[in-house]
C-alpha cells in the first residue's frame, strides 16, 4: 500500500499541474476574441459610430483592421470607436 501512495501521489500531482496548465492556455484563447470592427461615419453626426460586418481583432497583429467602401479605406475600431482593432491574421 505504501509502494501505491509513493506512485499515485506524485502522478496525481503532475496530472493536476497538467490539467491546470492547458486551462490557463485555453482561457488566454479566449481573450483573442473576434468582434465586429466599428467606423467612423462623419456624416451622421447623432451617431458617429457605425458597425460593420468585418471582423477584427483586439491582439496587436501589427495590420489595422480596415474597410473599404465607395467613401475610401475606413480604420476600424472597437464599439466606442476609441479603441483600433486589428486585421485577423
Amino acid at each position: 500500500m505504501k509502494k501505491i501512495r509513493q506512485i499515485a501521489l506524485p502522478l496525481a500531482i503532475l496530472f493536476i499541474g497538467a490539467g491546470s496548465a492547458y486551462a490557463t492556455s485555453l482561457a488566454s484563447e479566449t481573450k483573442k476574441a473576434e468582434i465586429p470592427g466599428w467606423k467612423i461615419d462623419l456624416e451622421n453626426p447623432e451617431n458617429p459610430c457605425v458597425m460593420t460586418s468585418v471582423q477584427c481583432s483586439t491582439v496587436n497583429t501589427g495590420n489595422p483592421c480596415e474597410i473599404t467602401e465607395s467613401t475610401g479605406v475606413h480604420q476600424l475600431y472597437e464599439s466606442s470607436c476609441e479603441t483600433e482593432l486589428f486585421r485577423i491574421p
